[in-house]
């Protein structure tokens, strides 16, 4: 009778807590600052943009989540929908309004259409995969408020390059959860639209040499406007890290780097890396390119040690942090559990493998805060570390 009684209690406090866990902020432990927003658009002269009605300056659209001082009581959250609003009618509307469409096929196509335990499609009865998309967007509030100015020259600012055909707001939670512990987070469209071409590509007639990694370069210069005397840091996922790679050898105002999951990790046939990843080989194979930071490199491969590939990065030091459980390419994102919190009456059978991602997505948050506050106060570290995330 006891152990009755004891086991339905058990139960009682597990449904309680999982029903008390009604968005993203009850798996991530933000830090003492509120958190601002703030859009800003940056016009590169050294390229020229030309699609959809506008011809002139490369644009970047660049999003900056920075501690807030003071918290404004009458300033309210933002939803996620606020980054699928065109608020500003300039030459660029036409431009804005693709990138829009753009991104909504992202998120529909990484987050919404997949069933993880079935592998097939999902089937969410009398809702389409459209429907789906505007619960998430507009029952998705965020812990950040819109702001006009940023403290300069107090925080470290961050750097973040996100992946393939995907957005400068696909990791909000992380950018949010960085700011709201003293950082300043910086992320840009590093993809533009072009007319009858794949999103992500470019028109082979347009392709232009180094263009991507400048464009890398482009923000980490307004990182250093940010910054002052702080440290800057680096975060890529998939492409994004690739484009880290390609890009800051050498590079000595960077104080560390973090790899979310370039892909590469899991390949050993370096003919085969050597040609789909041309770019990256050339520097870390063959040129043995010089990193001047620590790095930390993240993947599910399932083995607890170093990634084939990386395990002889010349960099000033380098972790290695595999994860055992099956962890999703895009888990690294903060958009692919948003379809864990809407409506309770839409049956998703995979909701126990977004749980139990989302609970190792925050691990990894805070394995690469600690990476991070390791740099900033010096603290002595091995050379070379494999840390397993389960």
């Amino acid at each position: 009778m006891k152990k009755t009684i004891i086991c339905s209690c058990l139960f009682l406090m597990l449904f309680s807590t999982l029903q008390a866990q009604k968005n993203m902020y009850d798996y991530i432990k933000l830090g003492k600052f509120s958190v601002g927003l703030m859009d800003t658009l940056l016009l590169d002269s050294n390229y020229q943009y030309e699609a959809y009605n506008y011809q002139g300056h490369k644009p970047y659209f660049v999003q900056i989540w920075h501690p807030l001082r003071q918290k404004n009581q009458n300033e309210e959250l933002l939803k996620l929908s606020d980054f699928f609003a065109v608020e500003t009618k300039d030459e660029l509307l036409t431009v804005r309004t693709q990138l829009i469409k753009h991104y909504q096929e992202a998120i529909i196509r990484d987050c919404i259409e997949e069933n993880w335990l079935s592998g097939e499609l999902n089937d969410f009865s009398k809702y389409t995969f459209e429907d789906i998309f505007k619960l998430i967007i507009t029952e998705t509030t965020m812990q950040s408020a819109r702001s006009k100015e940023i403290a300069t020259s107090q925080f470290p600012v961050i750097i973040y390059h996100h992946g393939a055909q995907s957005s400068s707001f696909e990791n909000f939670a992380m950018a949010e959860y960085f700011a709201s512990h003293g950082f300043i987070f910086i992320a840009a469209n590093f993809h533009l639209p072009y007319e009858n071409t794949l999103f992500g590509l470019k028109p082979f007639d347009k392709i232009v040499k180094n263009e991507e990694e400048q464009s890398l370069r482009a923000i980490f210069k307004l990182a250093q406007s940010l910054s002052g005397t702080q440290p800057i840091f680096f975060i890529g996922h998939s492409l994004g890290a690739q484009m880290g790679f390609r890009t800051f050898d050498q590079e000595t105002n960077l104080k560390g780097f973090i790899s979310l999951e370039t892909t590469i990790e899991f390949k050993t046939d370096q003919e085969k890396i050597k040609e789909m990843w041309a770019e990256v080989f050339q520097k870390i194979a063959i040129e043995k390119a010089n990193y001047p930071f620590p790095v930390l490199l993240c993947a599910a491969t399932g083995e607890e040690k170093p990634f084939a590939f990386f395990e002889n990065l010349n960099a000033y030091r380098t972790v290695f942090a595999p994860t055992k459980e099956t962890f999703e390419h895009n888990a690294y994102l903060s958009i692919f559990y948003l379809r864990l919190f809407i409506k309770n009456d839409i049956v998703q059978t995979d909701k126990e493998i977004l749980q139990d991602n989302l609970l190792l997505y925050a691990k990894h948050l805070k394995l690469m805060h600690e990476f991070i506050l390791d740099i900033i106060y010096q603290r002595n570290k091995p050379n070379r570390e494999v840390k397993l995330l389960k």
